[in-house]
């Protein structure tokens, strides 16, 4: 009897493990998501905007140029990873609208013919939160200056924005003369101040626009 009790009550555990359905098999991994690639952003003078001013006690005189360029690479989905700028501006073509003063500063002061070219490289870029979530963000960027053939080491605040493939960004930058090693203007009896603000707004997208 007890054998026979055993084998019908393993013939039910039998048919109930039957009734049970099999847990599905996992499905496999999928092939793990591809970061984004850095974009190169191109900048574009003739939107973009690079200007400066020198001044002393009752004066102040602006300046400009619109021959400069360069390039901006960013993650679209990380600002601050990755980041980099360089910036080229032709010396040759500072301008304050004299003649004689422009001829003066290029050749005295900036000597073009030996340095022809400034150009800013960045080092590293911290961007922080949007401001007041409207997408502007503020960025203190920093890089080596090469200006008058003395590189030193620059940090520029900014702020930047990223829209549909085009960045803007705007700021300034307090220079001086004595840094770089260039004679500080004087023009008639009057003395420039050791200064030089830079203000800059750049527009830099996919095909420079």
């Amino acid at each position: 009897m007890r054998t026979r009790a055993a084998a019908v009550i393993a013939a039910l555990v039998s048919g109930m493990c039957a009734l049970v359905p099999a847990a599905p098999a996992p499905s496999p991994a999928g092939p793990p998501a591809t970061p984004a690639r850095p974009a190169t952003l191109v900048i574009d003078p003739a939107t973009s905007e690079l200007t400066f001013s020198i001044s002393r006690p009752g004066e102040t005189i602006d300046g400009a140029t619109r021959e400069f360029g360069g390039e901006v690479v960013l993650d679209p989905a990380d600002l601050s990873h990755a980041s980099s700028v360089v910036l080229r501006v032709k010396a040759a073509s500072l301008a304050t609208g004299n003649r004689l003063r422009d001829r003066k500063m290029r050749g005295s002061h900036l000597e073009v013919d030996r340095f022809p070219e400034i150009v800013f490289r960045s080092t590293s870029i911290q961007v922080g939160e949007s401001l007041r979530g409207a997408g502007t963000r503020k960025a203190l960027v920093e890089g080596a200056l090469s200006l008058h053939g003395v590189e030193r080491t620059v940090l520029v605040p900014a702020l930047i924005r990223y829209d549909n493939g085009t960045l803007t960004a705007e700021g300034s930058v307090d220079l001086t003369y004595s840094d770089y090693g260039i004679p500080i203007p004087r023009f008639l009896w009057l003395v420039m101040d050791d200064a030089i603000k830079v203000r800059f707004r750049f527009v830099a997208g996919p095909d420079g626009r």
